[in-house]
């Protein structure tokens, strides 16, 4: 998984660490019992094949994080 070019703090570095390694061992365990893999993949939902080779990865997506107009959370 891809990340912007920005700093991260340790919490932010640990859960997509832990994300990542969830996904890996569901995956893991799909192949192993020979199921089908649910993915979302171009706006849709679909089963990979057990014993196909699927490369999937996140097409990075365009957020717009401008706060004019909204009021801040912090304190």
């Amino acid at each position: 998984m891809k990340t912007a070019n920005r700093p991260q703090n340790s919490m932010t570095r640990n859960a997509l660490t832990a994300l990542q390694e969830a996904v890996a061992q569901v995956v893991a365990e799909h192949r192993r019992d020979g199921r089908p893999l649910a993915i979302w993949q171009d706006g849709k939902a679909m089963l990979v094949a057990p014993g196909k080779p699927a490369v999937v990865r996140e097409t990075p997506a365009t957020y717009l994080t401008s706060r004019k107009g909204r009021k801040s959370t912090r304190p």
